[in-house]
């Protein structure tokens, strides 16, 4: 079956109720490196190479134009969660092509610790997967999480993943122990992706 490519917008930003999610853009690199640094302790397990890749201000922005990149060329679509209330910045969510012009991708996503709790992972968890489905027309996409993280299990399974399997892997990025992964899917015609165009 021929890929048909999805053309990436100059710019990109998302609205739920509560939370507008944004592209990055240069002006995000310091909310974006403050987070990480306030938070690093608590992301290194879970998020290594963002971590390792940002640890000073300039640090960020590079890593903000990499993005940039990466979204124009329909690799990557990263973006900062933002509370429309306040405007703080309170996370990041991101969307993977798992192949170049493949219809599958997988999903990431963290908050800073004040933000957890509130509903608003699953919540932006929600609209991505609304933009992955009807935008870019992917077919199905993954998530992983810590089998200890039951934080992320419930987000996951809130928002209409299917748990597919568990397993340890063999190596880890951080060098501590392997930890043991859940692994989620969710279909295009998963029956709970109904749900999701009320959102």
């Amino acid at each position: 079956m021929r890929q048909t490519a999805v053309p990436s917008p100059a710019t990109l930003e998302l609205s739920t109720h509560r939370l507008w999610l944004r592209a990055y853009s240069p002006e995000m690199a310091l909310p974006f490196w403050r987070l990480l640094q306030e938070n690093r302790s608590r992301l290194l397990t879970d998020f290594p190479d963002r971590t390792a890749a940002v640890q000073t201000l300039e640090d960020a922005a590079h890593r903000i134009r990499t993005m940039t990149y990466q979204r124009r060329a329909g690799d990557l679509y990263s973006l900062g969660i933002f509370r429309k209330d306040t405007e703080d910045y309170i996370g990041d969510v991101t969307l993977r092509r798992l192949a170049r012009g493949k219809l599958y991708a997988e999903v990431g996503y963290y908050l800073s610790g004040a933000a957890e709790g509130q509903g608003y992972a699953t919540e932006a968890l929600k609209a991505v997967l609304k933009y992955a489905f009807q935008v870019l027309r992917m077919e199905s996409v993954s998530l992983r999480c810590a089998k200890a993280n039951t934080r992320s299990q419930k987000v996951a399974e809130r928002t209409g993943f299917t748990l597919t399997r568990t397993y340890t892997p063999t190596v880890t990025d951080s060098g501590g122990e392997p930890r043991e992964l859940c692994c989620y899917s969710f279909q295009r015609n998963d029956f709970a992706l109904q749900l999701l165009w009320r959102f």
